[in-house]
């Protein structure tokens, strides 16, 4: 606005300038008549200039609004897709608490698992330990079995044999007097060998005593190995509760007691009652035998089961410790899954944040382009509206000039004021779409507006109707602008010029992206077409003039196909695309 009131302040200036000096006896001279029609023409110039000017602030003021509306609107869409993102992010953090739920789940389901097969394990060595205790008293118990067994088998023997010297000599002594001697030498013999019978007995006890004080002692041992295993790993741990403590406290853990007991006297008497049993049993003779046999044979049956039981004891213990090894393979399995499984959540929840960082970072970038775009395209259309300014008044200044001196010369060669000829609104040379160069000039009577137009250098004037219907058309701010932007040539037959002919306007989408344009087409003849587009998202003008050079021939084809303006224009938009930069339209 300030440009516009600088203008017409330097307007007013020269015109009141340009009114000095045509007036009565100024510098130039002239009739007082003159200078009333000079003063008349130029106020019309001047109430038609300023005209002017208002319609181009109005045309200012509308690119304005229209690109504030188009900002507008992109940003709206903008928030629209942020508003989606901000919604994919919150489903992707209650996915992601989601996921640390189960996460924390899995963690305390392992720790428990964990637990429970430690447990397992403990119980497991235990259970192998009883194990070996049960299968080191089975082996000592069927050593005692053998040892019972073969002494019982000598005993047998030695006694059978003390019964038959006992018959001979009780027969011999029987028969003959003189073998009296010789029974009382065999009586002897026989009581030296039982005195030699007790005194085996006695060293196999010595042996079994001797024997029951080393197991007694291996047992000691073993039970003294596993307390001090027990009581390193005691130590141990109290060595370290005592550097935690700064050693304010000292353990000595106590040693155990391995010495080796003498027999009692409850237990001299008691193998005492057991020889004088024996003795008994052999003075009774063969019943006692049997008796002795008896006990033994029961003993024996007891000692068989005892072992059948242990090996049975032996092979549960073995049939449960393969279960806890099975159970124990199938929990780390399981571990071993949960842990892979924890992996991948991990992995896909680190995978899932680095792509919302990064499609913020691309939509960062895309909205300081787009801001970037919108902003360059902002300053390239004030810079074409401050230029079409500048010719504008330029054109106005040339054409007062003009008439103003037309009428000087007509005053000067005619003598008397003729009939005053029509004077065009407005002229031009414009380079038209269609490649030709025209000088296209209005003029206008009453409501009857005419464009007459010559084709340079040489061409022959033509006389253009302009109708209500396409005044309806233009811009009303300026109309003759965009009248001249529609003229263009008809090749013919017969050559002419015309006005072009508006088919349609419609958003569309331009391969080969599906790009949104919004597209304006205009016809000049059959083969003659010029269209006009703006890149709803970049905010681009795109243009493109069809004339029979660049035309297809299934263009061609198709557009003889058409019988009217809409089915022409959805041809002329399906066969148009955008090149590789995006920045212009191509035939397809």
């Amino acid at each position: 606005v300030p440009k516009t009131l600088r203008q017409r302040q330097s307007l007013h200036r020269v015109a009141s300038s340009f009114r000095h000096a045509d007036a009565p006896g100024g510098a130039c001279g002239g009739g007082g008549g003159g200078g009333d029609r000079d003063i008349n023409g130029w106020d019309k110039v001047m109430s038609m200039s300023l005209h002017e000017s208002k319609s181009f602030s109005s045309l200012e003021f509308l690119q304005e609004h229209s690109a504030l509306g188009v900002q507008s609107e992109h940003y709206n869409s903008t928030l629209a897709e942020n508003s989606k993102l901000s919604r994919k992010v919150r489903a992707l953090q209650d996915q992601l608490a989601i996921t640390s739920a189960k996460k924390e789940a899995f963690k305390a389901q392992a720790q428990r698992l964990e637990r429970e097969f430690k447990k397992g394990r403990d119980q497991t060595d235990s259970l192998q330990q009883d194990l070996l205790e049960a299968r080191r008293e089975v082996g000592q118990l069927s050593k005692e079995a053998q040892d019972a067994i073969f002494m019982m088998t000598e005993m047998r023997k030695a006694h059978i044999s003390e019964v038959k010297l006992l018959q001979r000599g009780l027969q011999a002594r029987g028969s003959q007097e003189g073998m009296r001697n010789r029974v009382n030498e065999m009586a002897d013999l026989v009581d030296k060998v039982g005195r030699a019978v007790v005194q085996r007995d006695e060293a196999v006890r010595d042996k079994t005593t001797m024997e029951g004080k080393l197991n007694k002692g291996l047992k000691d041992l073993r039970s003294s190995n596993d307390e001090l295993s027990r009581l390193k790993k005691t130590s141990k741990r109290l060595s370290d509760d005592l550097k935690e403590a700064r050693r304010k406290g000292q353990y000595t853990p106590p040693q155990p007691n391995a010495a080796i007991e003498e027999d009692s006297d409850h237990e001299f008497e008691v193998e005492l009652q057991q020889l004088e049993k024996r003795f008994e049993i052999l003075e009774e003779g063969p019943a006692g035998l049997d008796v002795l046999a008896s006990n033994l044979s029961k003993d024996k049956q007891e000692l068989e089961k005892r072992s059948k039981a242990q090996q049975d004891t032996i092979r549960s213990l073995n049939t449960t410790i393969e279960n806890w090894k099975r159970l124990g393979a199938e929990k780390d399995q399981q571990i071993k899954d949960l842990s892979s499984k924890l992996e991948n959540i991990m992995r896909n929840q680190a995978r899932m944040e680095e792509q919302i960082a990064q499609k913020q970072r691309d939509i960062a970038l895309q909205v300081e382009d787009e801001r970037a775009a919108l902003e360059a395209r902002i300053s390239e259309l004030e810079l074409e509206c401050d230029s079409a300014r500048a010719a504008a008044d330029g054109m106005e200044k040339a054409q007062s000039r003009l008439t103003r001196e037309l009428v000087k010369v007509h005053e000067q060669f005619s003598g008397a004021a003729p009939a005053a000829a029509p004077s065009p609104v407005t002229t031009a040379e414009v380079l038209v779409k269609t490649g030709e160069k025209l000088r296209l000039a209005i003029y206008k009577e009453g409501n009857k507006v005419e464009m007459r137009a010559t084709e340079l250098p040489d061409g022959v004037e033509e006389k253009v109707p302009v109708d209500a219907g396409l005044m309806g058309e233009l811009d009303q701010a300026d109309p003759w602008t965009e009248l001249f932007a529609r003229t263009g040539v008809d090749p013919g037959p017969p050559r002419r010029i015309v006005v072009s002919t508006k088919l349609g306007e419609q958003e569309v989408p331009v391969g080969p992206r599906g790009t949104s344009v919004l597209l304006t087409a205009y016809r000049y003849s059959a083969k003659r077409f010029y269209l006009a587009g703006m890149d709803l998202l970049s905010q681009n003008m795109l243009n493109l003039t069809i004339t029979e050079q660049n035309m297809t021939p299934a263009l061609k084809a198709k557009l003889s196909k058409c019988s009217d303006d809409r089915s022409t224009f959805d041809a002329l938009a399906a066969a148009v695309t955008l090149n590789a930069s995006g920045d212009a339209l191509t035939v397809a």
